[in-house]
């Protein structure tokens, strides 16, 4: 019998994203095993070689994980328990507001693509760029190295969530902060008609002995990180490639919003 984990699903939660997993390679271990052993892996930040006996060989996890990497399948079930959780709040279920940031993150030494400096951070490594909903929920994620600028490089993370999901046509309004106020704002408002807000006011009710600003609309990205470092294997970037890396950004956003996919 299978030991029991805390990034286990239940029943009810795998009903909700078990349609949107599809294997054309038959395999005799069950789907949720491995898809169990993913979430494991992205909460306990353990190498591969690494996951417990009662999941399936650890070469039979990764096999999938690529395949979901590389054919979408971790965007499609996050963007299906978005649009669910979005309707859940009464909401739209394609969101017309967003907010991007950018997050330096130190590389390892199995993570040697795409790998640059940060000079402003002082960190060596990798740049997470994410889009979210005013909700928090990730739309996009882009992994880049740590030297590209915000605003050029914001102006590349843009234009490929328009073309690569769908979720997000309807926006018409992004926030960001002054690193995005150049090229980003300037290429978006002629090329797309967004309109791109650079918050630069603080919200009126955070303390005032408080070290950290907190501005409007842009703490909710900043959130989204926060809840990405309630798993280990994002406190690095430990993959030798950026799809990986992205990868794991979407099964962190899975892992958070699923706890209400059987509700």
């Amino acid at each position: 019998m299978k030991k029991t984990y805390t990034s286990d699903l239940t029943a009810s939660q795998w009903q909700a994203i078990e349609k949107l997993i599809q294997v054309q390679r038959k395999s005799i271990h069950s789907l949720k095993l491995i898809v169990e052993a993913i979430f494991y892996l992205t909460k306990n930040g353990i190498t591969w070689r690494d996951l417990p006996d009662s999941f399936p060989p650890w070469q039979t996890v990764y096999w999938h994980f690529r395949k979901w990497s590389h054919n979408d399948t971790w965007t499609l079930i996050a963007n299906e328990l978005t649009m669910r959780a979005r309707l859940m709040a009464d909401k739209d279920i394609q969101p017309t507001v967003a907010i991007i940031d950018a997050q330096s993150v130190k590389n390892t030494a199995t993570a040697t693509e795409s790998v640059g400096f940060d000079g402003g951070k002082l960190i060596k490594g990798r740049k997470r760029f994410i889009l979210v909903d005013t909700m928090g929920h990730l739309l996009w994620a882009s992994v880049r190295p740590a030297n590209v600028a915000d605003g050029k490089a914001g102006i590349g993370v843009w234009e490929q969530g328009e073309i690569h999901n769908a979720v997000i046509e309807a926006l018409y309004q992004v926030y960001a902060d002054s690193t995005f106020g150049g090229q980003f704002k300037t290429r978006l408002e002629a090329y797309y008609d967004m309109k791109v807000v650079i918050s630069r006011r603080p919200v009126s009710d955070q303390p005032l002995d408080s070290k950290v600003v907190i501005h409007k609309w842009r703490w909710v990205v900043e959130r989204t990180f926060s809840w990405f470092s309630n798993n280990r294997r994002l406190a690095k970037d430990y993959e030798r490639t950026t799809i990986s890396a992205e990868s794991f950004l979407w099964i962190a956003h899975i892992r958070r919003s699923i706890k209400w996919a059987g509700r």
